[in-house]
């Protein structure tokens, strides 16, 4: 693979240009890290797109199909999948808590067992997600429980 730098004007945008034969698993890893560098991620709100940076998301959850990003007072539309966003923000203090929902760990106010060995996450802005089973083993690890 080539790989060229061409130093711009000042007043020039920047620009990434991906010139490949395929779109495989190498381009693909390449266009998610250059995506996510930033810390940016794209919601919609109806016609309204926002930047949302990382640190201002609580969790995502899938719900019918759609995936959404809840912030502190705010919800938007993901055009994302979860498994993608997982991808994206594995090793950046996100988890997947259940089938439906990944969670934000620096967003953790407290966590308290509930029922069935499943547990219960209050977040800082009040709201609860409930942590599968399964994954109590990884919060616990995670948290250094």
């Amino acid at each position: 693979m080539k790989i060229s730098i061409e130093e711009i004007d000042k007043n020039k945008q920047e620009e990434i240009i991906i010139k490949c034969h395929e779109l495989d698993d190498e381009v693909l890893q390449i266009l998610k890290q250059l995506q996510t560098s930033n810390d940016v991620l794209i919601g919609y709100d109806g016609e309204t797109i926002h930047r949302i940076r990382r640190e201002n998301i609580f969790y995502f959850e899938a719900v019918d199909n759609k995936v959404f990003i809840y912030c502190k007072e705010k919800v938007f539309e993901s055009k994302q999948k979860l498994y993608e966003l997982e991808g994206i923000f594995e090793f950046r203090n996100f988890f997947r808590v259940s089938k439906s929902t990944i969670v934000n760990i620096a967003k953790i106010s407290f966590v308290q067992p509930s029922l069935s060995g499943r547990f219960e996450a209050t977040l800082d802005n009040g709201e609860k997600v409930i942590i599968s089973r399964q994954y109590v083993s990884v919060l616990k690890k995670r948290l250094g429980l």
